[in-house]
């Protein structure tokens, strides 16, 4: 078996199967060999192609990308480079990892401590992600790979780099050379849905599905966190990166016209199922003498067996008074306290001395000053309700009360 050419990864084929790395790092995808250099697979270049990007990843003839590119100054001066993230979502999928998956010549490079914090410097990187892991493609081998679907108003075959190649796709699925891209699907999610949902029938049902609280809905693992976007604005106008967004919208019957109905019916069912759990938790003392409470119900049963009519009703009715007055709360185990609402309780507290009674009376304690000085204190709580304020219009209601009484014809 010959040896490893120097400086080559990988393993040896025979000479019929491909070309040999040349002393430079390669790998075999697919049955082919591929070498790496400029940190991107040599792939095959095509004459049309290259007049519409340049060696470094430079868009040619008014072409902008979707996503941001910069340059690293410590890996080459003039190449630009793309976050793979931003690479995946211009591209249709929804993330780096799907998107490495489905394209095995884009070759994943794992940014460094430093360039992590050159574009967090430039503006290029979220500051967040300085100690996460951030993966970076070059910007030619993505456009090589996906073309049109990169860039802003892009269009078939002309604006893509396989001219030849796009144009025998296309035409299979019905379109013409020079119809915009457009929105773009992922074909994983796609997958996915197909094989959660058992093969659901269509946009109208996962609709229908999203209105009665069943199927993904708009918020389903995987897809946006919200339907809107980072300024405020709605799912579909969200600029260029909103394609992603829009696809698993529209997989879930939500569309421009009826996007704000369904997420307000979303909105009052998060407020009614909030409402129900507040309730549920709202308990009589918080809680606390809930043993008392059923030991009381079950003495009324007894007493029901037992006793006369008249009986059962004077129970139930003390039962009934000891509810009124207990308000509800909610009972914190840590700390042993019930919590009631905000609006029942005070919002000012004071101090009051009262002055001392002149007749003397006989007090608990021990001597007056010292070490050995101690007494106790009679305190009595009072509570204070606001008095209650005058309605201006009620003089006026009176007066009027008659007219208003008055039964229609």
């Amino acid at each position: 078996m010959p040896d490893l050419p120097d400086g080559a990864e990988g393993f040896i084929q025979d000479e019929s199967e491909g070309p040999m790395g040349g002393g430079k790092p390669f790998k075999r995808i697919l049955g082919k060999i591929y070498i790496m250099e400029g940190d991107e697979y040599i792939t095959d270049d095509d004459p049309k192609g290259d007049t519409k990007i340049d060696i470094n990843g430079n868009l040619l003839g008014g072409r902008r990308f979707k996503a941001q590119t910069f340059v690293l100054p410590n890996r080459h001066p003039e190449r630009k480079y793309m976050l793979a993230i931003d690479a995946a979502r211009t591209s249709g999928f929804r993330d780096s990892l799907y998107y490495f998956r489905r394209n095995p010549l884009a070759l994943k490079l794992n940014a460094t401590q430093w360039e992590k914090e050159y574009l967090i410097e430039q503006g290029k990187l979220g500051s967040h992600l300085k100690t996460r892991s951030v993966t970076l493609v070059t910007a030619r081998s993505a456009y090589k790979l996906h073309g049109a679907k990169m860039l802003l108003d892009g269009r078939w075959v002309v604006d893509d780099y396989y001219e030849d190649k796009v144009l025998e796709e296309i035409t299979a699925k019905g379109l013409r050379p020079g119809d915009l891209v457009g929105e773009l699907q992922d074909p994983n999610a796609m997958n996915e849905v197909a094989a959660l949902a058992g093969g659901a029938s269509n946009a109208a049902q996962s609709s229908k599905n999203e209105r009665s609280g069943g199927g993904f809905g708009m918020y389903r693992a995987g897809g946006p966190t919200t339907i809107f976007g980072g300024s405020g604005w709605g799912p579909y106008s969200d600029g260029p990166l909103n394609a992603v967004r829009k696809s698993y919208l529209t997989r879930e019957g939500v569309n421009e016209e009826n996007w704000m109905y369904v997420a307000a019916e979303r909105t009052i069912e998060a407020t009614c199922d909030w409402a129900k759990l507040r309730r549920e938790n709202l308990k009589l003392a918080g809680g606390i003498y809930g043993d008392l409470l059923g030991a009381e119900q079950d003495a009324g049963r007894v007493e029901k067996r037992a006793a006369s009519e008249a009986l059962q009703d004077d129970s139930s009715r003390k039962r009934r008074a000891l509810e009124s007055d207990l308000p509800l709360g909610i009972y914190e185990p840590q700390t042993g306290i019930v919590f009631y609402r905000s609006d029942t309780q005070p919002t000012r507290a004071r101090w009051e001395a009262l002055p001392d009674s002149q007749e003397k009376r006989r007090v608990l304690g021990g001597t007056k000053a010292g070490g050995g000085g101690w007494g106790l204190a009679w305190v009595d709580t009072v509570m204070e309700v606001p008095p209650e304020r005058e309605d201006p219009w009620a003089s006026d209601r009176e007066r009027y009360k008659d007219l208003l009484n008055v039964p229609s014809s």
